[in-house]
Parts: C-alpha cells; sequence; structure tokens
C-alpha cells in the first residue's frame, strides 16, 4: 500500500513506493499487506543494486569456492569436502551465502551460478584425486530453485563428462523442502542420478520439517 496525497507525489513515485510495499508484504510471507515506507524503498534499492553486482561478479569471476573437510568416524580419515561458495567482493570483502543466494534464487541467477559451482568443484575433485588423496568425494549444495529445472540432470552429467570423473565422485545436498514440495518429481529424478553413482545428503537435516 502506497500512500500520497494529490500534488505531493507523482505518478511514477507512487508506483515505485507500491512496489516497495509489495516487496516487503512479500518478505513478510502471504497474505499480508504493508504500508510504503522510506525503509522499504531503501530495501528496494539496496536488493535491485546487489542484483545487479551478482550478475557482474558471475561475469568477472569473483564468486570462489571453499572446502570443509569431510572426516570418516571410523578411522579420521579425510573422505571428501563440501564445497562452499563465497562471493569475493571488490570493495566489501567476502560476502557470505545468506546475503546473494536468495538474490539469485529470486533472479533466476542461481541456475548461471550453481553450474558454476558444479563445474568447479568436479575440476577440483579431479585435481586432488590426481594429486594421490584418493577417491576423494566433493558435496555441493543444490538450491531448490536450481533442481526443478527441467535441465539439472544433464548440467550435473556434463560436468562429470567434461572433467572425467565418475558419478561416485559426485554428491548432491539437498533441502527437506524440495524433498517435501515435490516427492514424485524429485524421486524420479533423484533416481536416475542415482543410477550413474551420484550421492545424496539432506542439507541441514534437522531444522526444518525433521525439526
Amino acid at each position: 500500500i502506497a500512500l500520497g496525497k494529490p500534488g505531493e507525489i507523482t505518478a511514477d513515485e507512487l508506483l515505485n513506493n507500491a512496489d516497495a510495499a509489495m516487496y516487503a508484504a512479500k518478505d513478510n510471507g502471504r497474505h499480508t499487506a504493508c504500508l510504503f515506507s522510506p525503509k522499504s524503498a531503501q530495501l528496494i534499492k539496496e536488493r535491485l543494486q546487489l542484483r545487479q553486482e551478482v550478475f557482474s561478479a558471475l561475469e568477472r569471476r569473483q564468486f570462489v569456492l571453499f572446502y570443509q573437510p569431510q572426516i570418516s568416524a571410523a578411522n579420521g580419515a579425510v573422505v571428501g569436502a563440501e564445497a562452499l561458495l563465497r562471493w569475493k567482493h571488490p570493495t566489501l570483502g567476502f560476502i557470505p551465502p545468506s546475503k546473494f543466494i536468495p538474490v539469485a534464487e529470486r533472479t533466476g541467477l542461481i541456475n548461471e551460478v550453481g553450474g558454476w559451482v558444479l563445474e568447479r568443484a568436479c575440476q577440483d575433485v579431479l585435481t586432488w584425486r590426481r594429486a594421490g588423496l584418493g577417491e576423494l568425494v566433493v558435496a555441493v549444495n543444490v538450491s531448490p530453485v536450481q533442481f526443478r529445472r527441467d535441465d539439472i540432470e544433464r548440467e550435473v552429467s556434463n560436468a562429470l563428462t567434461l572433467w572425467h570423473l565418475p558419478g561416485t565422485a559426485l554428491e548432491l545436498e539437498l533441502t527437506e523442502s524440495l524433498l517435501v514440495a515435490d516427492a514424485q518429481h524429485v524421486s524420479e529424478l533423484l533416481q536416475r542420478l542415482h543410477g550413474i553413482g551420484v550421492k545424496f545428503a539432506i542439507d541441514d537435516f534437522g531444522t526444518g520439517y525433521s525439526n
């Protein structure tokens, strides 16, 4: 809801304010309404700016992957690593995923970002294997938005083929919400990926539906 007295605000300003209020309402969940405020307008401005910067970050190769070792509880050996995406902003430094992933998901850029992560993670695990570190597995978080695309199966297959890796070298981490929301479609896709050796894990298990 955007309020304004005749003569005090132009039609364009009123529409922009209404957009700001709408996005604020969406952030608060469905079936709600919000009044426009300068604070909500500033948030929308920052979001639009961040959206453009996320797009530029992909083009300028500002995204980097860090890796968290996965340790076997049985013998303490390193059996793999989880890929952690970070954005190395030229002026703000490292920006955590909680800041830019929601923006990437809302704008559809998560598909391009996720595709890059898959390929880079496969490239790195091949490097480790060739260095004699054993049959390590790399785990990659997959956004629900990305996983619902029809070509996610092709992207996984292409990344493995590009770096001459078996499916057993890759583990996909999925959210509980994805598994619950579209169980039949997801189950069929998981079965096909499992058929080429890909492993799966539930990301942050116990914090969502299974809490």
